[in-house]
This record gives C-alpha cells, structure tokens and sequence, in this order.
C-alpha cells in the first residue's frame, strides 16, 4: 500500500516537471504532445487509486482522461499545426527567463495561497496534505503560459494544465462525483473546438486581443 502511495507521490511530480518542458518548449507540437503524457500521468494516477480504494469511479474517471483529453484534445490541436509546418515554433521567445519567471512566480504564489487557504485542508485519501501542493504547483503553471505565450495552441494547453491541475486537486482532497469530472473534460472539448475555428483566421493572440468581447 505504502509503495503504491510513494509512486504516485513520484507521478505527481512528474506531472509538475512536464508543466516546466511545457513553459521552456519552443515547439508547438512537442508541447502538445507533453501535454497528451501528462494526461496520460493522471489517468495512471486514477487507476492506482482505483485499485487502492476499490473504486469505480477512479477507473471511469480514468477511462475518460485517456479518452477525452490524451486523444482527443491532443488530436484536435495537433490537426491545427500545419502538416507542412510540424516543427512551428514561437521565434524569439525567451524559454530561460521565461522559465526562471515561471519558478519564481510559482514559489510566490504557492507559498502565498498555500500558508492562507490551503494549509489547514486534510486529504481523505493521503496521511500527508502535502500532496496537494503539485496540483497548485501545475494550476499555476498554466496560468503563466496562458499569460506568457502568443500562439494559440500554447494559450488553450495553459488552459488545459489548469483543468487538469483542478481534477488532480479534487482528486487528492475528496473524490469528486463523476458526473462534474465530465462536464469539466466538456468544457475542454467546446474550448478546443471554438479555437480551432478561431485559429483559422489567426494563430497568434496578444494579450490586449484576449480581453476583447
């Protein structure tokens, strides 16, 4: 029991480590296909909560992260790289200082909200509530790559780190019902599809330009 709790210790921190690849990538599809694993990370998570707790609703919820998110997702964004443009990357992006920003907005920012509203949560799945902290660590990452990043496949797989670091979260804390862990993998597909038919038009997004309608 115990060793299988240590691996997910060490899954959820590889889920952290690829939201880092994510944020210093340069390449488009290399960054959606790191996303597509660390979805594929979540989902192995639920399947070894499943066969702790002996719970169906991890399997399902599992089932449905493979599905939606490590397919489908992946396959929706990856049609909107040009098939003769497979290495499309963001010129002159700063990956390092982008990166040491990123580390240093997410220790503030961990340490602020953690000390404040999270500290005095306890998991009902884990002895330690120190776990929780690598579902904020991602939220916050995906945070900065929304704010950080251009194109917009980056912007929506910021988005989608999000979403994922909130089904990590509710899974540590207290299983959350299955019928909400569907409605939030909905609301990804309805974001991929209404970009996908943004991005025709234009694949790159400024700031100011996000904040229009």
């Amino acid at each position: 029991m115990n060793i299988i709790y240590t691996f997910i210790y060490l899954l959820a921190a590889l889920i952290v480590v690829t939201g880092f690849y994510i944020q210093s990538n340069k390449y488009l599809r290399s960054m959606v296909l790191t996303q597509a694993f660390q979805s594929f990370i979540i989902a192995l998570i639920a399947f070894l909560l499943g066969i702790v707790l002996r719970q169906y609703t991890f399997f399902i919820l599992g089932a449905l992260v493979i599905l939606l998110r490590t397919v489908l997702v992946t396959y929706f964004l990856v049609s909107k790289i040009p098939k003769n443009k497979n290495y499309l990357y963001e010129s002159k992006l700063p990956t390092t200082y982008y990166l040491l920003i990123d580390l240093a907005f997410i220790v503030i920012s961990i340490f602020i909200v953690y000390s404040i509203s999270f500290i005095h949560i306890r998991s009902h799945i884990f002895p330690d509530s120190d776990i929780i902290l690598f579902p904020l660590l991602l939220f916050f990452q995906g945070l900065f790559v929304i704010a950080s990043r251009r194109r917009t496949v980056a912007q929506i797989l910021g988005y989608i780190e999000e979403e994922n670091s909130l089904i990590l979260l509710g899974t540590f804390i207290l299983p959350v019902p299955i019928i909400i862990e569907s409605s939030v993998f909905l609301d990804v597909l309805v974001l991929v599809v209404i970009f996908s038919i943004i991005s025709i038009e234009k694949t790159e997004h400024k700031p100011v330009e996000e904040l229009r309608g």
